[in-house]
């Protein structure tokens, strides 16, 4: 066979020595509808309207015309021309896509095929092209279905295996009412978990009790959750081999496909979303709702929910697990991390619900969200207006009051004036997040700064402990009490929390890095407190208590170089001032701090 065309994956001419043929994008495309279609034949002018639609049919035709007449040697060699038609000559033109239909071809190269998907830089086609190439997507989808379900009823062909459980989840992905398909993906037998097998560290104590409706539920909006799970990141640890996590990654993957509230996206997506560089745009073409992200570190799993329409992580937890652990109860340590999973989806359910009626707020907040990322007046002024626009799409949008409220305290500490104005307004959005939705722990984290920098310490411990009791997990929620506690004067607790904090999310902002040199200042760990302004990625707003940290270090000339970048953003700072409105409850800490300062220059 000379030549032969690729079509799963990147479109590609080879000829006889496999070497690509630069051809153009539209001649190839031709060629793989004569290749893959029922006909080898086609009229030009159903060719012309294929190509570029039917808008202007004149125009399609001369397009064609000169398409054809660049045609290279190698497309000349398999099409024939005509003044009515094209043909194309398939004997001598082999194809990827004739591997579908041929009984021989086995589940593993079938599935190993179909991974790529048919034309995948034709996505966007439209007209004739795009409903003849979604026809033939789920025509292949459905003889890859045919070969798995005739896999399935001869047991000692072992559906267990990865070809099997692939093309059932690539089935899925397209097809999630396909409850035959779901029944091939039996996650084997349940065993009992004995409690003396987890780490006495881990989070999670032992196994809970499933659900006695099977973890099923609903959505307020008609369509399903997409939900795609990560491959695990990170690398091996001589406790925790890498492959066997994966595994146990694909068995949690397993257990959610077998739900019909969910929709999971197939391995080979969700290791595109993993690998890629504008994962957003991705995530907004497969119309993904949930990231599970997967992390392998030295001492277990770090699994993380991000509920995509806010960019917030609604749940994270680390699974403390031995290589021992995996190997014996895999299978019951997937079904727990999958009813963990699906719990706090089912939290969520509400917020999914409302962005499905009010897409316009949410996107609003997320820029806002994006635009805090920086911590700089014009940064956290620019959220501001863009969170009151969240508002106007949506007047009870708590997460945009958050928000606000955010903006508000921030404000406060970044101008160092001690306006009571800018916390009296922090207090306000603060509490009307918490009304328009109290069982979310956004609302209450904000109350609790505003109320920590008001002074009032108990009502911010109280309002921040409420807001971590309301998603455990909440790394924002904890970084919070985290710094509320060190106000409080208790750092070394403080200090505890913001390193789980971290652990939770360690690409978190930066206000976690800027907490966690508080809390380590406040211990006496000065070179750890400078450490972790360095991990800022802007840490322009921690000047002041890097100058700090390097004076007790005894660093004099890096301090004084520290004050002045200090100074210049805030050239009507005022230390005494400063001193009698910030919070912090017992005098020896505030020494602490005026002593740094005072040695820094201030």
């Amino acid at each position: 066979m000379p030549m032969f065309l690729q079509t799963f994956g990147r479109l590609r001419l080879l000829d006889a020595a496999g070497q690509e043929c630069r051809s153009s994008r539209k001649a190839l495309f031709l060629v793989a509808y004569l290749a893959t279609g029922t006909h080898a034949e086609i009229s030009r002018s159903e060719a012309a309207e294929l190509l570029w639609g039917n808008d202007d049919r004149a125009l399609a035709l001369t397009n064609l015309r000169k398409l054809i007449s660049r045609l290279d040697a190698a497309l000349g060699s398999v099409l024939t021309i005509s003044p009515t038609d094209l043909r194309l000559d398939r004997r001598r033109l082999g194809c990827d896509a004739d591997a579908i239909g041929n009984a021989k071809t086995s589940l593993p190269s079938l599935v190993e095929l179909m991974s790529r998907p048919f034309l995948s830089e034709f996505d966007e086609a439209e007209g004739l092209a795009g409903r003849w190439l979604s026809s033939q997507r789920r025509a292949y989808l459905e003889l890859m279905r045919e070969k798995l379900l005739e896999r399935s009823t001869n047991s000692s062909a072992g559906v267990e295996t990865s070809a099997a459980r692939q093309a059932a989840f690539l089935i899925l992905e397209h097809s999630p009412d396909d409850q035959v398909v779901r029944r091939t993906l039996s996650a084997g037998p349940q065993l009992s978990l004995p409690e003396r097998l987890i780490e006495p560290r881990g989070l999670f104590a032992a196994v809970e009790q499933r659900a006695a409706s099977d973890s099923e539920w609903t959505f307020g909006a008609a369509k399903l959750p997409r939900v795609a799970l990560l491959p695990p990141a990170g690398a091996p640890s001589p406790g925790l081999d890498f492959s066997r996590a994966s595994a146990l990654i694909d068995d949690v993957a397993i257990g959610l496909c077998s739900l019909r509230s969910l929709s999971i996206v197939a391995p080979y997506t969700a290791e595109r979303i993993r690998s890629s560089d504008d994962k957003v745009l991705l995530l907004d073409k497969h119309d993904i709702s949930y990231v599970i992200d997967t992390k392998l570190t030295h001492d277990g799993l770090l699994i993380q929910i991000i509920f995509v329409p806010s960019d917030h992580v609604i749940y994270a937890e680390r699974f403390m697990i031995t290589d021992g652990l995996l190997s014996s109860h895999r299978k019951v340590l997937a079904d727990t991390v999958k009813d963990r999973i699906l719990a706090e989806l089912k939290r969520n359910e509400g917020a999914l619900s409302d962005y499905a009626f009010h897409p316009g707020a949410y996107q609003q907040y997320l820029l806002g969200v994006q635009q805090m990322s920086r911590l700089t007046l014009p940064s956290v002024r620019s959220a501001r207006k863009t969170f009151r626009e969240a508002l106007n799409h949506n007047a009870d949008f708590s997460h945009a009051f958050s928000g606000l409220a955010k903006t508000y305290s921030i404000e406060w500490v970044l101008t160092a004036r001690g306006d009571p104005e800018l916390l009296q307004k922090a207090e306000q959005s603060a509490r009307s997040a918490i009304e328009s939705n109290p069982d979310i722990a956004y609302g209450y984290k904000e109350l609790g700064m505003a109320k920590l920098y008001l002074g009032a310490l108990d009502e911010s411990l109280e309002a921040l402990a409420r807001a971590e009791e309301l998603s455990p997990h909440y790394a924002d929620a904890i970084y919070s009490y985290a710094d509320a506690l060190i106000h409080a004067s208790h750092p070394m607790e403080g200090l505890e929390k913001i390193e789980r904090a971290i652990s939770l999310n360690p690409l978190g902002p930066d206000e976690y890095f800027w907490c966690a040199a508080g809390a380590s200042y406040f211990v006496g760990a000065f070179d750890k407190a400078v450490s972790r302004i360095q991990s800022m990625s802007n840490q322009a707003s921690a000047h002041r208590l890097l100058a700090a940290s390097c004076a007790m270090l005894g660093d004099t000339k890096r301090a004084q170089y520290y004050r002045r970048k200090d100074r210049e953003a805030n050239p009507q700072f005022d230390l005494q001032k400063w001193l009698a409105v910030v919070p912090i409850r017992e005098a020896w800490q505030k020494e602490m701090y005026r002593e740094g300062l005072i040695k820094a220059g201030y």
